[in-house]
């Protein structure tokens, strides 16, 4: 066969991997095909492929390749392509695949009878990780570790620890971080591939090791777990159990793909659209039903808006121009309560702001409201004075933008602080929810001081 450059790689179509496919040597040919290539390239060119033709290409590719490549799909994509394999390779692929993604493909599935079918035929060491990492709660440390570490007991010298090390290494997730672990499993220490590398070979592991262990525990919120990764720049952390036994390691993948799903879930729930669901696949009706309860609420909170402007109606009537600036007004708080809930939010998930900052935050957030509203009082004041000649419709526009745009500021801070305090998402407390709620904080500050200023 012709030599494939990568570009003419990547350049592949479907139809002329399916052509590969009806060849009589399929499985040589992709694999001259992809070799090289990576698992995610791969996954591009074969992603339109049907879900049986998919499955011929991992069955080709063989073991790691193929099931890296099934790795790469979504889990509702995988059970499509699972569908495709006969009992015995369905039960090679729960075999191969990385502890973590098979937990979670398993808790996925929705066919008890096929897993029944399938797990006896899985090696027993396989099918009781599986068992064990299935009963972990989602969102925890337990939900995203996996059990393919290396580890070390403390009482082996260096020689030893590298010759056990060569046989531990083709299925490990990583090797650069070693734990050492007594009789019980207790984690006691760990050791880098390059202390071992470095040490004499009659040292002890016992003696070089580090004692000071950063570990998680496995029902720690992996929220947490990633903080911790970013905060000690480490690649893995060590996730013990109650009794401080090692049972797994949660790895800078995992963390990455925690934080892409948590701060998309939080920009959902911040722009009050629900909860995530895949764009493209998912169809208009089933997306407008997750959007429509959050507009139905905020059409009621709106309703209160409504109730305030009819009942200072008689205020409108003797004076126009104050009808003139509502939209300004209540367009400016909405906008100044977003950015402050917004700063808010983001330290709280960041842990730049914590729970005891609560006084702090808002007495700042108090003092940006007050010199912003101040600049956005003079410019609005002005206006009205040149559109009315009026200067009690200028002073009563500057008073109310003044103190509109200083409590929005400080109800975006306080209110995601307050939903924090009582065990909610911050990001509830959306950028429409808020907006809403100081529109009407603003009219009837509005029309307090127009009754104040014109009797």
């Amino acid at each position: 066969m012709t030599e494939f450059n990568t570009t003419k790689r990547l350049a592949l179509i479907s139809p002329e991997i399916k052509e590969i496919l009806n060849g009589s040597e399929a499985s040589k040919t992709l694999k001259e095909v992809f070799d090289d290539l990576h698992p995610y390239d791969i996954f591009m060119l074969c992603e339109d492929l049907a879900d049986k033709e998919i499955a011929e290409c991992i069955k080709a590719l063989g073991m790691p390749t193929g099931i890296t490549l099934f790795e790469q799909f979504s889990d509702e994509r995988k059970e499509e392509i699972f569908d495709c394999f006969s009992h015995e390779w369905m039960a090679d692929i729960l075999e191969e695949m990385a502890p973590d993604k098979r937990a979670d493909f398993v808790k996925f599935l929705h066919d008890d009878d096929k897993l029944e079918k399938v797990l006896p035929l899985i090696a027993r060491a396989e099918r009781i990780d599986i068992t064990k990492l299935i009963e972990y709660k989602e969102g925890t440390a337990g939900s995203i570790l996996t059990t393919e570490y290396a580890s070390l007991a403390p009482d082996i010298n260096v020689k030893t620890a590298l010759e056990r090390l060569k046989t531990q290494a083709f299925d490990r997730e990583t090797i650069y971080y070693i734990y050492v672990v007594d009789s019980e499993r207790k984690l006691i220490g760990f050791i880098s591939l390059r202390d071992v590398l470095l040490a004499p070979s009659s040292s002890l592991i016992a003696d070089i090791m580090h004692k000071n262990v950063i570990s998680a525990r496995v029902d720690e919120d992996n929220e947490v777990v990633a903080k911790m990764l970013s905060d000690y720049n480490f690649l893995a952390i060590p996730i013990v159990d109650a009794a401080e036994k090692l049972v797994g390691i949660v790895t800078v993948d995992d963390v990455v793909d925690v934080v892409i799903e948590e701060s998309t879930e939080d920009i959902y729930k911040y722009g009050a659209a629900g909860e995530y669901v895949d764009y493209m696949k998912t169809n208009s009706f089933a997306m407008a039903k997750q959007r429509v309860l959050w507009l139905l609420i905020l059409i009621f909170v709106g309703f209160i808006s409504a109730w305030v402007l009819e009942r200072n109606m008689e205020h409108l009537q003797a004076v126009v121009a104050l009808s003139f600036f509502i939209p300004l007004l209540l367009g400016t708080g909405g906008n100044a309560g977003t950015q402050s809930s917004t700063v808010v939010i983001r330290g709280l998930s960041t842990g730049n702001i914590k729970m005891e900052d609560l006084w702090m935050v808002i007495r700042r957030e108090m003092g940006i409201g007050m010199i912003v509203g101040v600049f956005m009082a003079v410019m609005v004041s002005l206006r009205a004075l040149w559109l009315d000649q009026n200067p009690k419709v200028g002073l009563t526009v500057g008073l109310s933008m003044i103190l509109t745009v200083t409590l929005a500021t400080t109800l975006g801070a306080f209110l995601p602080i307050l939903f924090k305090r009582l065990k909610l998402d911050p990001a509830l407390m959306s950028g429409p929810f808020i907006t809403s709620i100081v529109d009407i904080v603003s009219l009837c500050i509005y029309f307090r001081i127009a009754t104040m200023i014109f009797g």
